[in-house]
């Protein structure tokens, strides 16, 4: 190694991007030296621009170059989307409550790299290597990193470092050095890009078009004059596409958003248009003994809702508060490491997994995923992303009241990555049966969006199809619905139950409440439902008379309580419904999550264990459990 020329440094990061070198600037911050090695040596060509969310925003604020960047970009309100024409779904970033920045910016990549290199500049401990590749990862004897070795204009070079940081993209070398693999990504979708005059009075938003006959459309108002649009294709698409001829691909843009037209007139053939694959990964791990994965090098997605330089951002100042305390504690093993990927990867799969369904044109022809499912995902996608890091960090809030699902508002688990319904997962079949169940009516759809939006649990459309067809099918007049939320399972029973039924709303929370009288108004059924308002037990102590159908979706600590005060008063015939008995999948293991999956599980064996009953479990939504009284 003596032949080398040597450099010193704490840290190096490999790969100049804006997110690699806001990690050496949070290092540097943070008292450390840093160098960075880069395979370019031009940083005055374009790159793409992208969506910065306030999250990010907060992140290029506390590094001291978000006024420096903000100066060149373009600020955007939020986002829109549509289906076949109609805006079904809408953000604004003013609207989100503690979000840290009312707006989002339309960066150019340049841009935000040269904002950090002018401060990176500044400083006596940084120093970078431009037109360098990374040939070998060094070692001491005994396995610990030591360094770097790299190639600058012919000459072989040695960085001595603690702790290397690759940022160097979705190829990364370094990555391979380190012996990581990744797992492919497996989504069916391609892109069309380029850029148009923006049209007048266009929106700053992004906006993200469904149609259909599969047609999806991305248009992005980055800047004040020019608009990004992107073409979702089916994967091997391209050339099939190109066939058809130039201008029928225009038209079929033009037949998505027809106020593109005039801004269409100079695009003129393909030689204006770029095509993208999305191959994409996530790396086996993210960290090794001695060194970080950052960024498109440990997860690479697609350009669906414009979160990738976001998650980069995030890694790198999550990446850096590790570092920080590893170099601290003279420690870095991926052991000490660990903690950086197991905060961050959790989002990650969650958005690659909401990505892969969300984003790609539908295989059969029956337009594409669930259109509301994908608004709301999309919807609590954007605020967590705008929100950052801190929202998703925060302890679950609702496990603790034993309504719903479990996790807090913001967690990563509630960006739906099964968007065909609203729970467990059990994939193909499941998607299939939604997909080919006809779509709810506005009413149906506008309470599941609610729903997504609010964190507010809700029995699910396939659950609610079947729930209609029990009461029908057992002649169901007298149903009592212990825990109705906002009225999604309500609805399908009232209509069951005819002009001549009853149905028994409760739901402890008047607001809820309230929200659940304005759905039921507008789906026609209020004269049938009963709105009960306080507890449900109590609720149903104050109704005399025996129940065709019962439905347990309360407080699942309550379960076992409700069966055995219930089951008296089911007359014979009649059918005792539990709701969420996989209790996301924690049925699986036994129950041995909490104590509400374990008040289910009793509940379930209860219903089993009792010779009145003969009990079937339901594989939808999060699970039924249907009891029907001899």
């Amino acid at each position: 190694m003596s032949d080398y020329v040597a450099s010193k440094a704490d840290a190096c990061v490999v790969g100049a991007g804006p997110h690699g070198l806001a990690l050496a600037k949070a290092l540097l911050d943070a008292g450390h030296s840093v160098a960075v090695v880069d395979r370019e040596t031009d940083r005055s060509g374009k790159r793409q621009t992208m969506l910065i969310q306030p999250g990010a925003i907060k992140v290029l604020d506390s590094l001291g170059v978000r006024e420096s960047v903000e100066a060149e970009t373009h600020r955007l309100d939020g986002y829109d989307y549509y289906v076949d024409g109609d805006r079904i779904a809408t953000l604004r970033y003013s609207d989100i409550e503690d979000s840290p920045f009312t707006y989002g910016l339309g960066v150019p990549y340049r841009v935000m790299q040269h904002a950090f290199l002018d401060e990176l500049l500044k400083h006596p401990d940084f120093e970078i290597f431009d037109g360098a590749v990374v040939d070998a990862l060094l070692k001491d004897a005994y396995g610990t990193l030591t360094g770097v070795a790299f190639t600058q204009d012919g000459t072989e070079r040695a960085l001595e470092c603690r702790l290397v940081v690759a940022a160097d993209g979705e190829g990364s070398p370094t990555r391979d050095l380190a012996g990581i693999s990744v797992q492919p990504a497996t989504w069916d979708y391609e892109a069309i890009t380029f850029l148009a005059p923006r049209p007048d009075d266009w929106p700053s938003v992004l906006s993200n078009y469904r149609a259909s006959d599969n047609r999806y459309l991305g248009l992005a108002a980055y800047s004040p004059d020019v608009v990004s649009v992107l073409w979702g294709i089916r994967s091997g698409g391209f050339e099939e596409v190109k066939a058809q001829g130039f201008d029928t691909f225009l038209e079929r843009i033009l037949s998505v958003e027809p106020r593109l037209r005039p801004a269409l007139e100079g695009i003129k053939g393909w030689d204006d248009v770029r095509h993208h694959t999305f191959p994409g990964h996530i790396a086996d791990t993210w960290v090794a003994d001695g060194v970080m994965l950052i960024g498109s090098t440990a997860h690479s997605l697609t350009t669906f809702g414009g979160q990738n330089m976001n998650l980069a951002l995030y890694d790198a100042e999550s990446a850096a508060k590790t570092a920080v305390r590893a170099l601290a504690d003279q420690d870095l093993s991926a052991a000490s490491l660990a903690a950086y990927e197991k905060e961050r990867r959790p989002l990650v799969e969650n958005i690659a997994k909401f990505q892969t369904q969300a984003a790609a044109p539908d295989t059969d022809g029956s337009g594409g995923p669930a259109a509301a499912a994908v608004a709301a995902g999309l919807k609590q996608m954007f605020r967590s992303m705008a929100l950052g890091p801190s929202a998703w960090q925060t302890p679950p809030a609702a496990e603790a009241s034993g309504a719903g699902r479990g996790p807090g508002a913001f967690d990563p688990s509630m960006i739906p990555t099964e968007i065909y319904r609203f729970d467990f997962r059990y994939d193909a079949a499941l998607n299939w049966a939604w997909k080919k169940a006809p779509k709810n009516d506005p009413v149906m759809t506008e309470i599941g969006m609610y729903a997504w939006e609010k964190n507010v649990p809700i029995i699910g459309p396939l659950s609610g199809r079947l729930l209609w067809q029990l009461a029908k099918m057992s002649r169901a007049k007298r149903v009592f619905e212990f825990g109705s939320a906002v009225g999604f399972s309500t609805i399908w029973l009232a209509r069951a139950v005819g002009p001549d039924g009853k149905v028994y709303y409760t739901e402890s929370d008047p607001e809820l409440a309230a929200r659940a009288r304005t759905f039921i108004e507008k789906a026609g059924v209020a004269d049938r439902v009963e709105i009960m308002v306080g507890d449900a037990m109590e609720s149903f102590r104050s109704v005399e008379g025996d129940f065709d159908l019962i439905l347990c979706d309360i407080d699942k600590r309550l379960y076992p309580e409700v069966f055995a005060t219930a089951l008296p008063r089911l007359v014979s015939g009649g059918l005792f419904v539990a709701d969420n008995i996989f209790w996301n999948g924690d049925a699986l293991t036994g129950y041995t999550k909490d104590d509400l999956g374990r008040a289910i599980g009793e509940t379930v064996d209860a219903m089993f264990a009792e010779e009145s009953l003969f009990t079937t479990l339901i594989p939808l939504g999060d699970g039924l459990a249907v009891g029907y009284k001899e």
